[in-house]
């Protein structure tokens, strides 16, 4: 009987070692773009899950301004933050999702957690998207843009998103901008939507750059691997800027 017991005990341990060795790395939150939705980031879910916690965020992108949906973020990353006291909150973003955490990242009410991990931003139009203000004389293209966020991307001026703040010295991103668009709106190389000239920050990160479109980052294997190679990535101060 206590051979039994301890061949149990032995079992147990090692199921134990086993959920422990598997157990996520943490929290990894997406947040897509403008006109999207949570399918945009079915790809980059399926593969960071076997390593992450992922929640596939979801937003109405037309129905509130850059700063209405960057509070509502803020209350899904207090839910994961209350879930999971201490761990650091990791992020995808899909071009206006990139000023969505912007924004969320600089409200008082955001969790410290959420400003300890990495960010990867897919396409984002940190400095003004040109091709966006180009159309905004466009009736149809109005409408469609809406009146919140969408109006923001058609009449913030270059670099007038700096008033959203900027990501803490805390959190490590990687800008990845797609190059294989050929938009006559929009001057130098561009993915389609956005200049690769309007995707960098003005504080230290990685910057790459990949032969893709702009829906198409998303999905792009290349794309997919250097995110979650990145998210794996440990601490480091200093960050390389890498372009491909």
């Amino acid at each position: 009987m206590r051979r039994w017991a301890m061949l149990l005990a032995s079992l147990v341990g090692l199921a134990a070692s086993a959920m422990g060795a598997d157990a996520p790395r943490g929290t990894v939150v997406c947040v897509h773009g403008f006109l999207r939705s949570r399918a945009n980031h079915w790809a980059v879910a399926a593969k960071l899950r076997p390593t992450w916690r992922v929640v596939n965020w979801a937003y109405p992108s037309r129905a509130r301004t850059i700063e209405g949906h960057a509070a509502a973020l803020v209350v899904e990353l207090r839910r994961q933050a209350a879930a999971h006291p201490g761990e650091p909150i990791h992020f995808v973003t899909h071009s206006l999702g990139g000023l969505i955490l912007r924004a969320a990242l600089n409200r008082p009410d955001c969790p410290p957690e959420a400003r300890q991990g990495r960010a990867v931003l897919m396409a984002p139009p940190n400095r003004g998207a040109i091709v966006a203000r180009r159309l905004v004389s466009i009736a149809p293209v109005r409408w469609v843009f809406g009146r919140y966020a969408g109006q923001q991307l058609m009449t913030t001026p270059t670099d007038g998103f700096a008033r959203l703040g900027e990501f803490p010295p805390t959190v490590e991103v990687l800008v990845i901008a797609g190059r294989a668009g050929c938009n006559p709106l929009i001057p130098g190389p561009d993915d389609g939507k956005v200049a690769v000239a309007e995707t960098p920050l003005a504080t230290p990160h990685a910057f790459a750059t990949l032969r893709a479109g702009h829906s198409w980052l998303a999905w792009s294997p290349t794309a997919l691997r250097m995110t979650r190679d990145f998210l794996a990535l440990p601490h480091s101060p200093a960050l390389p800027v890498v372009a491909r």
